[in-house]
């Protein structure tokens, strides 16, 4: 199973597209946090327009965590109850933690804590593939506001006897990519 991992989008519609137009609609889509807004650190990304990104998001099969930038009314005009701090997923073999990353050696012991196999995790704007005792964690970068030297980036995860992880930039580069096996 594929699965497309997206993390700080900070409202820009156009970097949501550009991921949509490489990868198609019929994917399950993970969202890292930091989804509508820009935050105040940031300068607005290109293509900035919270309110129609927000629109767009509800076509799509997309599980989201609650980033630094989100607050209560994201989730309402996403139409969800809420956005979780953190949330886990099952994919055949393999669990997986999504949270936002803040405080990465928390997470850590909270990955260790629930047992699970892959820590997906934004924040940072860098992309990142790591293993660290025995919990692989990925970053899969910003589509809209890059740090680090990188591009915008996204990752797929293809769950299967292994997990092949590729970390692309919009124009479908891959610039990472790491198989694991169990």
């Amino acid at each position: 199973m594929k699965v497309v991992v997206v993390s700080d989008t900070h409202g820009s519609i156009t970097a949501w597209r550009s991921i949509v137009n490489l990868v198609g609609r019929d994917h399950l889509f993970l969202h890292l946090g930091d989804i509508l807004y820009h935050g105040p650190r940031n300068p607005l990304p290109d293509g900035y327009d919270p309110k129609s990104l927000a629109e767009e998001l509800k076509n799509y099969r997309i599980d989201f965590v609650r980033g630094n930038c989100d607050a209560d009314v994201d989730a309402m005009v996403l139409g969800l109850p809420e956005i979780p701090e953190i949330a886990e997923e099952t994919f055949g073999n393999w669990k997986v933690l999504m949270t936002h990353g803040e405080d990465l050696e928390d997470e850590r012991a909270i990955a260790k804590g629930h047992n699970v196999d892959v820590l997906l995790r934004g924040h940072t704007h860098i992309p990142k593939i790591e293993k660290h005792d025995e919990v692989i964690v990925i970053n899969p970068g910003s589509p809209s506001l890059p740090k680090g030297g990188f591009p915008p980036s996204f990752a797929i995860l293809d769950f299967s006897d292994t997990l092949r992880v590729e970390i692309l930039d919009l124009n479908g580069l891959k610039l990472m990519e790491e198989v694991f096996r169990k």
